[in-house]
């Protein structure tokens, strides 16, 4: 009885291998074998676009206080004019440290092409940051020439800053005038003037120093 009872176990366990372990087995080695063979797949490579160039800077500003600005491009070339700090420059042309701020021109009939040239170690590609103190030091070095010059400070640079904001004047116009005039033409008023644009009677604007008023005739 026993010895059929081990038999009938030893059967079963035979039966489990032949017909249910044995067939998962070669299925799941199959399927890895299947994985195995499987192609790898190459990736994909994104080419990146080649970025095109960055168009070359022409505008530029000023960064010393006062700039020379020549008839050649070299240090020791004649001044034409005179450009200041913050002031914005559109560069023609690049040559040996320097940039060409004009067109070509010809004083007389033969002579030499001359243009207004800048250095260009003098210039920044982004306006500098100019603070109010540094500002009102720059406006009152326009005018420091001007008459009772100690006594109307304030006014006079107040009203400096405001015609060179609203390009009425230019820091020029200042500097060849050296500044506020005392006008002896107003009796009961204390009036100082200046010229910006010319020399003329349409160019004169006055300043009433007590009230701010600035005025033409």
């Amino acid at each position: 009885m026993i010895v059929l009872l081990l038999v009938g176990i030893a059967c079963a366990g035979g039966g489990y291998y032949i017909f249910y372990l044995k067939p998962k087995q070669d299925a799941e080695l199959a399927s890895q074998m299947e994985t195995a063979e499987e192609p790898t797949k190459p990736l994909n490579i994104v080419k990146e676009k080649p970025q095109p160039p960055k168009p070359p800077v022409t505008d530029y500003y000023v960064s010393p206080e006062r700039l020379g600005v020549r008839e050649s491009p070299d240090h020791s070339a004649f001044v034409e004019s005179v450009v200041y700090r913050g002031d914005k420059l559109h560069v023609l042309e690049k040559k040996d440290g320097w940039g060409r701020i004009s067109a070509y021109y010809v004083y007389e009939e033969g002579g030499p092409e001359v243009a207004e040239w800048v250095p260009m170690d003098a210039l920044l590609e982004v306006a500098p940051t100019i603070t109010k103190d540094e500002r009102r030091e720059t406006v009152s070095s326009y005018i420091e020439d001007s008459d009772d010059f100690k006594a109307h400070f304030e006014m006079f640079v107040k009203k400096t800053d405001q015609l060179l904001k609203e390009k009425t004047c230019t820091p020029e116009d200042f500097e060849e005038t050296k500044g506020w005039m005392r006008s002896l033409t107003f009796n009961e008023r204390d009036v100082y003037f200046v010229y910006c644009g010319g020399l003329k009677q349409a160019n004169k604007i006055y300043l009433d120093i007590r009230s701010g008023e600035i005025f033409y005739r």
